[in-house]
């Protein structure tokens, strides 16, 4: 039988018929058609089938290709930060531990917001804040959506990564939590460490690795250097600075005794009815103390005859010590048609470093050299967030607003070699720069605010249809500031009298006095050949207008139109006279109109089919713009901007096929293209320390395609074994085949910078024509093989994640191997068991995290040869966790 438009929308606005792409329908039981008196056309229609009961609120809620991650997904995997559990998402996974790469894309063409809102990063010239800050116990769940929608930014590469914290409870709870963990690594071994200061342990200084109080007093406006001249210092201010830097407990490495891993997590929350509306309060409270040890091999090559050869051979063996403390605070009150939200979250991360690298052999026939570091980052992030939502007639009106500051502290970089002479003595280097200390830091801040606003329209021609409009705004403002200093050879410094001394006798203050060790500051100078300080910004204007409508029934579309206008600059400053304007400025304008559509067409009983277009855009990170050294404390090297970079643009294409079995269980296939123009590329090139240092271009054009393939089942067999059969068992499979390559036409050139000088070479000399994008994987898989157990409330999973290799930098000659990184595959296991005492609820756990002993591999291949340019052991983790309830 057939049922005419108009019918349908006569029951519609009856409140009698269903849908199944728009939740306002959406019901889980097909439906009678009202008895009421009616033509006798209209007496045809005897019962109307609505299809997707099956399908998530979620996934019904947007128009959108999207996958969504639940607490349940969380707690499940056991996964203890937001980067973590992302990589259980079909098209993505997790460089460093840190950044979310979305469908083989790197991190800086993949977003992340908070709860809708922008995030401003703590890391180094980059604006893409790492995921390993964000501890699961904060999160309520997590959405990314792959498919463009014109009320999210136009920086749209790979996808969005929405995180959402947790909110207002349905009832009353507190929870406490400890957990210990042990690394075969280094768990109970002697591992590298220095002493730092007496609250090192819990992740903050006690004020030893201040700014020393001589530079603050005598050099804070002039470089340290000794002329005794009237523009220079006195030779008493001179000794006063040397003296003030902190020594041996900075200086000197040794070994202790590793403890165990640590984690303490404590949540609560409560909610109360008035006669106002209903007011919540959510807490939650996180510390983490983990030790990682990585020993292994970092070469570097350069060109010969046939393929390559080493240009150094080093072995290195660092320890690191990183504590984490979070906390986030939330306020609500809600009524029928309102809602406000307050969101407070604070996040400290501190990451304590010891390594040495022994007998670092280069193949030019220079000295074996042991260099040692000494590190300590500080991480923090402060983030105020106020939302809104309310409901005037027909009109909803979505609003945000916030505030945030990030800091990065690096006091204290220290970086000292010594070079092992033939007889066996060991002399320390003190020319140039072998014996380093600097600070750095790092200060930004980002203020947003959106608005939406949407409609339902009352047309007649359309099942229904939705009109959404609004406006956003995002400034980011950055600075950065670095300073230098070696310590050199001074007028009467004999080496074989002080060169065989320990570090902290070597530059103590006996010898600081420019006749035996002479303090020199090289900030700003052709030693680091950078910009000391910086500084950055990214203002962002943007408005929209978005349909979606129920076209026919059983098809939906969405589709809009967002105008997006930014500005980002990077300017650079003489540290001691930034009164008179900056050294280098650049400025980005451009504005772009960007549309997209989407449509779903729900053909069949609980399955759907999405298809997809968008243009969308990326901006280069502040890391990649700007001319400032770092070390990238991964990898151990200097990775420097080049500000001649420009926008990359998408154009973005979807296909996908969904199935819903049941609640919780689906099959999903999907197919996806995206074309880059000046897409960003890294590059390494050889340091005159015969070490890779990084830098970036924009390559000239670049594509992407694949598939991806997503299922979860649960099964109840009856197999005759109870300790089968009483189990839900589930397993979860997802996979993503992709392929990329880069193009390059007869004279297209790429733009690189050359201590401020722009240069053009061709692109044909760096890039080799077919190569993939830089981060992009070809194969991405995850497995989850698991059983639930109402009756004794226990829950078991093991998880297999496979990653293939990718290129992490691209060479610097198009005749030259990329550097590859090869993640390979990584087993973990997680069980997890409710049980009472005293009539209190207690939730046990058991972690065991990469039982299959995958390592970290970084290397070259040429000529049947493979060169292991950062490749080092990774421990396997064991752990165990209680939580009680109260």
């Amino acid at each position: 039988m057939t049922v005419s438009l108009r019918t349908l929308s006569a029951m519609l606005l009856a409140g009698t018929a269903l849908t199944v792409a728009m939740p306002v329908y959406a019901q889980t039981q097909p439906a009678q058609a009202p008895a009421a008196p009616a033509s006798p056309e209209e007496n045809e229609v005897e019962e109307i089938v609505v299809n997707g009961r099956f399908i998530p609120d979620e996934i019904r809620d947007t128009a959108e290709v999207a996958n969504f991650l639940t607490v349940e997904d969380i707690r499940r995997a056991g996964d203890d930060t937001a980067a973590q559990a992302l990589t259980r998402i079909s098209g993505l996974s997790v460089v460093s531990g840190r950044f979310v790469y979305v469908r083989g894309l790197g991190e800086r063409y993949s977003q992340a917001l908070l709860n809708g809102s922008p995030l401003p990063s703590p890391e180094p010239m980059q604006r893409v804040v790492p995921l390993d800050l964000f501890p699961a116990a904060i999160l309520a769940g997590t959405a990314v959506q792959k498919t463009f929608s014109a009320n999210y930014p136009g920086e749209f590469g790979g996808g969005i990564i929405d995180l959402r914290t947790v909110g207002v409870p349905d009832k009353p709870y507190f929870n406490i939590g400890v957990g210990l963990g042990v690394d075969s690594e280094i768990t109970d071994k002697n591992g590298l460490t220095y002493y730092g200061s007496k609250h090192d342990e819990f992740g903050f200084d006690d004020g030893s690795r201040k700014l020393p109080v001589g530079v603050r007093q005598f050099a804070a406006t002039r470089p340290v250097v000794f002329s005794g001249s009237a523009n220079g210092l006195t030779l008493d201010q001179y000794k006063a600075i040397g003296r003030s830097f902190t020594n041996a407990p900075l200086n000197l490495i040794q070994r202790d005794r590793v403890p165990l891993n640590g984690n303490m997590d404590v949540s609560g929350g409560q909610a109360f009815e008035t006669d106002y509306g209903r007011f919540g309060v959510v807490g939650v409270l996180s510390y983490r103390n983990s030790w990682q040890n990585r020993v292994g091999v970092r070469q570097s090559t350069v060109p010969d005859v046939g393929g390559l050869v080493l240009a150094s051979d080093a072995r290195f063996e660092a320890n690191q010590n990183d504590i984490g403390w979070s906390g986030l605070g939330g306020l609500a009150w809600e009524n029928d048609d309102n809602e406000l939200h307050y969101t407070a979250l604070w996040i400290r991360s501190t990451s304590k470093r010891a390594r040495i690298t022994e007998n670092s052999a280069q193949s030019q026939g220079s000295a074996n050299v042991n260099v040692y570091n000494t590190e300590w980052y500080r991480r923090e992030l402060q983030l105020n967030q106020l939302t809104g939502k309310h409901r005037v007639g027909d009109l909803d009106i979505d609003w945000r607003g916030t505030y945030g500051r990030t800091t990065r502290e690096a006091p204290y970089e220290r970086l000292y070699r010594y070079g092992l002479q033939a007889d066996g003595r060991r002399l320390a280097l003190l020319s140039g720069a072998n014996q380093l200390v600097s600070f750095s830091d790092l200060d930004e801040n980002i203020g947003s605010a959106n608005i939406d606003f949407s409609y339902e329209l009352p047309v007649s021609f359309v099942r229904q249809a939705k009109i959404s409009a609004g406006y956003a705004w995002q400034t980011n403002d950055r600075s950065s500031v670095r300073r230098d200093f070696s310590y050199e050879a001074g007028r009467n410094y004999d080496p074989v009298r002080y060169g065989t001394e320990r570090i902290d006798y070597l530059v103590s203050d006996r010898n600081i006095n420019d006749d035996i060790i002479a303090l020199r500051e090289l900030t700003g100078t052709t030693l680091t050949g950078d910009a000391p300080y910086f500084d950055a910004g990214l203002e962002v204007n943007a408005g929209y207008v978005q349909v979606d409508t129920e076209i026919v029934p059983l098809l939906r579309a969405s589709f809009g139109v967002r105008y997006e206008d930014g500005k980002e600059y990077i300017r650079t400053f003489d540290i001691f006279n930034r009164a008179a304007g900056p050294l280098f400025a650049r400025t980005i304008n451009e504005s772009y109109v960007l549309p997209t559509a989407t449509a779903t067409w729900n053909f069949a009983e609980d399955q759907q089919l999405r298809v997809g277009a968008s243009k969308t855009i990326g901006r280069p990170q502040f890391r990649e713009l700007a001319p400032q050294r770092y070390r990238d404390t991964d990898t151990d090297r200097i990775l420097r901007g080049n500000p001649f970079l420009v926008d990359t643009e998408f154009t973005n294409g979807d296909l996908r096929y969904e199935r819903y079995f049941e609640k919780g269980q689906y099959l999903t296939v999907g197919a996806f293209y995206k074309e880059l123009k000046k897409p960003v590329e890294a590059f390494a090139v050889l340091g005159s320390d015969g070490a890779f240092q990084q830098t970036y271009y924009n390559a000239p054009l670049a594509e992407i395609y694949g598939i991806e393939f997503d299922a979860k089942k649960y099964f109840e067999p009856q197999f005759g074994f109870d300790w089968i059969d009483a189990k839900r068992w589930l397993v979860a499979v997802n996979y993503t085949y992709s392929k990329s390559k880069l193009k390059v036409g007869k004279g297209d050139t790429i733009v690189l910078d050359t201590t401020g000088v722009r240069s053009t070479p061709l692109a044909s000399d760096y890039i080799r024509p077919g190569s993939r994008l830089q981060g992009q994987s070809d194969h991405l898989a995850n497995v989850q093989f698991g059983f639930e157990d109402d009756e004794a409330q226990s829950q078991a999973t093991l998880l297999f994640t496979y990653t293939s290799d990718r290129v992490s930098a691209r060479s610097s000659s198009a005749d030259l191997p990329d550097l590859i990184q090869d993640p390979g595959l990584r087993v973990d296991f997680v069980y997890r068991k409710t049980f009472m005492i005293n009539d209190r609820e207690f939730a046990g756990s058991f972690e065991a995290r990469n039982l299959s002993g995958t390592d970290a591999e970084e290397y070259q291949k040429a000529g049947g040869k493979r060169f292991e340019t950062n490749s080092f052991k990774v421990g396997r983790t064991f752990s165990l966790g209680l939580t009680a309830k109260f």
